[in-house]
């Protein structure tokens, strides 16, 4: 697993008054802020697998409508994982409706995998040990009997199977093999061991003072636990009191790996049904409009990502002091496989500063007069280099020369988004005054009037606030014009105070930190920017 299960009662969230939707953008692998797009990618097929049978195990029946590419796609993706478990995934999607990703072809291909002394071999695990072995017969065994195959299983083939599974039987047993070898002679309609069900159910106790990976390794265990016993026909014994807080306390941070396995256990000791509306509505919330899974725990939090979070706070009057996300940014600085280039690291500098309040190094401050990290002279090829550079100074708390400006046209919409950055960049880095004869709010009129249908949310949020701040004026129903268009574009699944660019479904954080700061600059009067005064969302 991926992700550690949460401990119940606990709530280390930071001090902030910024809305819950905010802080669901925190990456459950990293701990940085991810870009809203990732929400519309579709999990990967193990993470589909888990997220359709947790569903599953709530009372529903998930159907799922993909078209054939996306089935045939996700299919490829698993088998390129594995040829046994990735057809193991494959199940609740062939289950809930996916055409064609899984079918009797599969149960003859599983077969053909199985080793004549009665294992089963997976050629993309290349592990030739007991565990690896059992490991994919399990996958197997659980694939032919999903494909109402095992039954044509060859008798010589399936006695061989069941005589070795009975030799690794013996002995001491650690838990997850002994659930494992029960599950496995389950399917085969054979009796499972006396000696493999003697384990008791872990030891729970004070759980929510445990370390994380204590906490996550308990949920496997126990889960390992409910499998064996119900697997030998026998009722588990768990502390079902202790797993229901977890839910309650952790449902929307736990992987879909880790909710399966949670609420596999409730489920299976007697928990009724209405305990798991919290997991349908979480898990309905990461459906995508076909039924298929997004996967949160997949999300990788960026500085990019995070930096422009901190500036939406800054916006909206949020606290931005973060020890939390400090501490993250400095844990994904400090990995070996961290980018390395100035641009990146400047990212990180200002990240640190607002998160921490801490000065940059002489180093970090170098970077904002290297000229190949802020160019020197700015041009429309380069404007945007420049502008999210002297940004980054400018959070950072270090000034940046004026550039030198090479003119362009703004005859077509490139060229105009090109100057409503140069614009924004001077303002930002203390140079409003800088701005150069050529670029005037005559010049940018026409485009901050009507940008053409090119132009999505962001592009014209920029061009009219460049034009203000060239002294420009926007009049009663020009800003009525941009409330609509605003409005229209306000929220998407799970984050209803955010912006899309454009028609797509997806949010984004620099088009919602365009639309505030031009909120700002219009006195409010779009009503997009959070303010004390109105309640959030």
């Amino acid at each position: 697993m991926t992700s550690a299960a949460g401990c119940a009662g606990q709530d280390d969230r930071t001090a902030s008054s910024e809305p819950d939707y905010v802080r669901s953008l925190i990456s459950q692998t990293n701990g940085l802020y991810y870009h809203p797009f990732l929400r519309e990618e579709r999990g990967g097929p193990e993470a589909q697998s888990y997220a359709l049978r947790a569903l599953a195990e709530t009372g529903a029946k998930p159907k799922v409508t993909v078209a054939a590419r996306t089935a045939a796609a996700l299919r490829s993706d698993a088998l390129k994982s594995s040829a046994l478990w990735g057809r193991y995934w494959l199940v609740p999607l062939r289950d809930a409706g996916a055409p064609g990703v899984l079918g009797r072809d599969d149960a003859r291909a599983v077969e053909k995998l199985r080793s004549g002394k009665g294992w089963y071999e997976d050629p993309a695990l290349d592990d030739g040990s007991d565990d690896g072995r059992l490991s994919a017969t399990w996958a197997a065994l659980e694939v032919e009997a999903a494909t109402g195959s095992l039954d044509a299983v060859p008798a010589a083939g399936r006695a061989a199977t069941v005589r070795w599974l009975g030799r690794l039987a013996h002995g001491d047993v650690p838990l997850e093999k002994a659930a494992v070898l029960a599950r496995c002679l389950r399917l085969l309609g054979e009796p499972v061991p006396a000696s493999l069900t003697a384990a008791t159910a872990p030891d729970v106790s004070g759980f929510t003072e445990r370390p994380e990976a204590e906490r996550a390794t308990l949920l496997e265990e126990t889960y390992d636990y409910v499998l064996l016993q119900e697997s030998a026909g026998r009722a588990p014994r768990v502390d079902r009191a202790t797993w229901q807080q977890v839910l309650n306390h952790d449902v929307t941070a736990l992987d879909h790996e880790q909710l399966y396995d949670l609420v596999h256990i409730l489920r299976a000791t007697g928990s009724p049904a209405r305990s798991f509306s919290s997991v349908a509505r979480r898990l309905e919330g990461d459906r995508l409009p076909d039924g298929t899974m997004r996967d949160p725990s997949s999300y990788l939090g960026t500085p990019d990502a995070s930096l422009l979070v901190q500036r939406l706070r800054d916006l909206a009057g949020w606290p931005v002091r973060d020890e939390r996300l400090l501490a993250a940014v400095e844990k994904q600085a400090g990995a070996p496989d961290a980018p390395r280039d100035g641009a990146t690291r400047l990212t990180v500098a200002a990240l640190e500063h607002t998160a921490g309040g801490r000065d940059l190094t002489a180093p970090q401050k170098a970077l904002c007069q290297d000229p190949s990290t802020v160019p020197a002279t700015v041009t429309s090829d380069n404007v945007r280099d420049w502008q999210r550079a002297v940004w980054d100074c400018a959070d950072a708390g270090v000034p940046v020369p004026a550039p030198a400006v090479t003119r362009w046209d703004l005859d077509g919409l490139e060229g105009a988004q090109a100057a409503a950055t140069l614009v924004v960049g001077l303002h930002q880095s203390g140079h409003e005054d800088r701005a150069p004869g050529w670029l005037t709010a005559d010049r940018l009129e026409k485009w901050a009037t009507d940008p053409g249908p090119r132009a999505n949310v962001y592009d014209r949020a920029l061009i009219v606030r460049a034009y203000l701040l060239l002294g420009g004026h926007a009049d009663e129903s020009a800003v009525g014009r941009l409330a609509a268009l605003v409005a229209a574009h306000r929220g998407c699944p799970g984050l209803p105070g955010l912006y899309r660019p454009d028609d797509e479904p997806g949010c984004d954080l620099k088009t919602t930190w365009a639309v505030w700061e031009l909120d700002k600059a219009l006195d409010g009067k779009l009503g997009a920017l959070p303010s004390p005064g109105r309640p959030r969302d």
